[in-house]
């Protein structure tokens, strides 16, 4: 499932900020900045993160666009 493996790349690129975020209740409803944390340097690792786990290049333009959780699984989903 896409969502899942989204969770285990946010978890890692995350794992040094202490940000106190429980991964388990992260849904496509989650904002990736306001509630998960990430800065531009985080959402640059994500993307790269899933390019790698999923073996895809995802379209700049669109993965720059995305504010939640269901954005970027969309995107995702469209490369597959």
């Amino acid at each position: 499932m896409v969502i899942e493996k989204l969770k285990k790349i946010t978890k890692a690129i995350m794992a040094d900020a202490n940000n106190g975020i429980d991964y388990d209740k992260i849904d496509e409803s989650s904002r990736l900045m306001e509630d998960i944390g990430l800065t531009s340097i985080s959402m640059l690792m994500l993307v790269i993160g899933i390019e790698e786990e999923f073996g895809i290049e995802l379209p700049i333009k669109e993965a720059s666009d995305c504010k939640t959780v269901g954005d970027i699984v969309a995107v995702i989903e469209k490369c597959l």
